[in-house]
């Protein structure tokens, strides 16, 4: 072949992959990006691909730990960088540093589904950048395209690759929340938007930086859209901070161990991870586990309940995951596929990669995906994408599903816990002119600051804080009031706020402001429809409230300070502020001035287990400290006292006896009923409560593990085998309510009964007239599981 015949042959080619990296590039946009098993990349990039095969254990476990302190001390470089309060007290971003190809190695402990959108944002770029614009040592790039790879537009990723000896070696990453990057609300979170065009504009990866430079025409461009032009170009500049950190950082490991050693010690990382995770998931019986529930608050004015499903098929090592079922993308609380792929992996990580080091690498190495696009939880452009309630949902419900399918297990049980703070998501962003007559925008996290649901073995932990990441604090009340124009008035722990069960959810907090020098300030009243609760339980335990914010505006507040008097807990508030009343649903502009008070209940804990199994000297304890009340005591868990004040035992075995029997006398029979008991040694359980048995001809059944009624065939589930008792929402305690007022239906909480003994096995919220849906069944045809 001539050379001119060659160049002919290699422009046709470029042309080819020009062409065809159009048409993906466009679907993408369209329905979001998940990357194919092998990445298309222009040939012409080269990459560093020595490794050494000869690591000892002890060099593996050192470079481990340098690189898992190089990721934490990136994310503290852009920290203490950053003005911005959400990052700086709140936590709110990420680090990762990925291999050359773009697969996480390492993660950071703070928000983890930011980083659960890193490979997406670093393999995007190469299969979309390395043609053109190119990428080359010392780029640096910045992207907001929640269908390229992130939560919402704020969530704002600054990252780059890492070149040795002229081939691409790793990438450095981080993502952050920018305050204010426009939209028709202040701070972007756009309750109202029924669609993208009416929140900030985003950007896909884009160049910002060279081996010349930071472009300055591109931080015009991004800042320019801000109505805090200023603060955006600080919050941009602490990301490039914590970036370079971290690329010379990398840089200086390299030279010292050398690249392939590093690049043997990232690989391992992942490839360990992926063999411990497979091993966890082999543990578990070839099953399917779903969860159903719904969800309100699509925009201002919708009173609707919409459906949100998801379920896990486990066959061998490997995990299918699918939102099948999901209603479609509605109103401003849907996410892209790329974020429902990253909330599962933050879901998973606590209960089958606990002690990996947040490698998603390896734990994406065992997952499987299957999306129905066009979803609330896997939506098509131009859907709106901005408020983040999709994201909390979506994790609520991967977190509660990736308990359940693992509580059956005599060890990763250990690690399953119920729903936890800021499954309802609350949103009080604050704006306005400050006292100086600038304009501002913040907010506290003071809204995740709940408790996290009950264990297997143990109470939730009170106000322990969300899922989503484990560094979230809330800061201390004077920074916050160092930043906005209002004062707090409490925050009080609100004892007994957590969910009911076997073991108790973790309480929450409420914390009340009021505005201070200023009445041109705002706080939002966003967030989900709190009386359809995300806060389901475990194993028959209750579900947790999804908390509540109220308003009251030209109240006394100046009068009780003037008598050097402050509301001290929601009572107080409420005598001072009678007219005041729950905040509108969605709502971005409520009053805070100086005369205007805000509270918000961020959401508790959730229960695992029937509280008719709670250990009665803890249940008397929960009432001397005021998580139980001495009603709910005995009407809930059937715990007697006698005339010392001590448990009386016998009193409360027949008290609990009887209460049984009551709840199955009350109850629904069991739609399919189903004769006998089991009689031959279980095979494990498919979930708490619920043990596999062999039956008669081999098929195994599905039986209660307390008395061995049988409930089902295994391939067909075990809840129309139960009785089925329901209570409103509302008479489940205080600080719940019915949600028929905001949505128009009836919802209940419907606790599945053993026909037999009364045992609670498992609940669901659903309206009345819902049949149950099969939460969990044996695998008969893995074919049928798998698209």
């Amino acid at each position: 072949m001539t050379n001119e015949s060659r160049a002919s042959e290699s422009k046709a080619n470029a042309a080819e992959f020009a062409s065809d990296e159009v048409r993906r590039r466009y679907a993408s946009f369209r329905d979001g990006y998940l990357p194919p098993a092998e990445l298309i990349i222009d040939p012409r990039l080269a990459f560093h691909d020595e490794r050494a095969t000869d690591i000892d254990p002890i060099t593996y476990e050192v470079v481990r730990s340098k690189l898992w302190n190089l990721n934490i001390d990136h994310g503290e470089t852009l920290r203490r960088v950053s003005g911005s309060m959400i990052v700086v007290e709140g936590y709110d971003f990420n680090t990762s540093l990925l291999t050359g190809r773009g697969e996480g190695a390492v993660f950071g402990p703070n928000s983890i589904f930011f980083a659960g959108c890193a490979d997406l944002v670093v393999k995007w770029t190469l299969e979309h950048r390395s043609s053109n614009v190119g990428i080359a040592d010392g780029d640096i790039f910045i992207q907001d395209d929640p269908w390229v790879g992130t939560n919402h537009q704020m969530d704002t990723a600054v990252f780059g690759p890492v070149f040795v000896d002229g081939g691409l070696f790793a990438w450095v990453y981080n993502c952050a929340h920018q305050r204010e990057l426009g939209g028709t609300e202040p701070g972007g979170f756009v309750q109202d938007a029924v669609n993208v065009f009416s929140e900030a504009t985003f950007m896909p990866p884009i160049k910002l930086a060279d081996a010349n430079g930071v472009r300055e025409d591109l931080i015009d461009a991004w800042t320019r859209r801000s109505r805090m032009p200023e603060v955006m170009v600080l919050e941009m500049k602490s990301q490039l901070a914590g970036f370079r950190f971290a690329r010379r950082r990398l840089l200086e490991l390299i030279e010292r161990y050398g690249a392939s050693t590093i690049k043997a010690v990232m690989e391992q990382t992942i490839e360990r991870t992926a063999d411990v995770v497979g091993r966890r998931f082999s543990s578990l019986p070839d099953a399917r586990w779903r969860d159903e529930r719904y969800v309100a608050g699509a925009v201002k004015g919708d009173h609707q309940l919409y459906r949100v499903c998801l379920s896990y098929a486990k066959v061998g090592d490997r995990l299918l995951v699918s939102n099948r079922g999901t209603d479609a993308a509605v109103g401003s609380f849907n996410i892209t596929p790329g974020l429902l792929r990253a909330v599962v992996m933050n879901g998973l990580f606590p209960v089958v990669a606990y002690d990996q080091y947040l490698c998603g690498a390896g734990l994406l190495r065992k997952l499987d995906f299957d999306f129905e696009l066009g979803t609330i939880t896997a939506a098509s452009h131009p859907s709106a994408v901005s408020t983040s309630l999709g994201t909390l949902v979506a994790l609520a419900q991967a977190q509660l599903l990736a308990s359940k399918m693992c509580s059956g297990d005599p060890v990763l049980a250990s690690h399953a816990f119920a729903g936890a703070a800021a499954h309802t998501a609350s949103y009080n962003g604050m704006s306005g002119i400050d006292q100086y007559g600038g304009h501002y925008h913040d907010l506290t996290l003071d809204t995740v600051a709940g408790g996290v649901g009950a264990f297997n073995f143990r109470d939730g932990i009170d106000h322990g804080g969300p899922l989503y990441a484990t560094m979230s604090p809330i800061s201390d009340a004077e920074k916050y009031e160092r930043a906005i124009p209002f004062l707090y008035l409490y925050r009080r722990e609100i004892a007994g706020s957590g969910g009911h069960g076997r073991w108790r959810g973790g309480c929450t907090i409420a914390s009340a402001w009021v505005g201070h020098k200023t009445d041109a300030s705002t706080i939002a009243s966003g967030g989900l429809i709190k009386s359809v609760t995300q806060g389901v339980g475990l194993a028959g335990g209750y579900p947790a409230t999804g908390g509540y914010q109220w308003h009251g505006t030209d109240t006394a507040i100046r009068d009780w300070f003037a008598r050097g008097q402050i509301p001290r807990d929601p009572g107080e508030l409420r005598e001072m502020a009678p007219h005041g009343g729950l905040a509108e649903p969605k709502r971005y502009d409520n009053a805070l001035g100086v005369d205007d008070v805000f509270e918000v209940l961020p959401n508790p804990g959730a229960g695992y287990g029937d509280p008719l199994e709670r250990t009665p000297s803890l249940v008397a304890a929960d009432v001397a400290n005021g998580r139980t009340t001495s009603a709910e005591q005995t009407s809930l868990y059937g715990v007697v006292m006698n005339d010392a004040g001590d448990v009386d035992e016998s009193a409360t075995a027949a008290t609990r006896s009887k209460h049984l029997a009551a709840r199955l006398a009350a109850a629904r029979p069991p739609r399919d009923p189903v004769s006998g008991r089991s009689a031959t040694i279980g095979c494990g359980c498919l979930i708490d409560g619920v043990a596999i048995v062999a039956g008669d001809d081999s098929a195994p059944w599905l039986a209660c593990v307390c008395c061995d009624q049988r409930l089902g065939v295994a391939h067909a589930g075990y809840r129309r085998g139960c009785a089925e008792y329901e209570q409103p929402l509302a008479a489940l305690g205080p600080l719940f309510s019915d949600p028929e007022p905001d949505t128009g239906s009836s919802l209940v909480f419907r606790l599945f009964l053993c026909p037999q003994c009364g045992r609670a096995i498992d609940g669901q919220i659903c309206r009345p007239d819902d049949d149950p849906y099969t939460d969990a069944r044996l695998i008969a045809a893995p074919s049928t599981e798998w698209p």
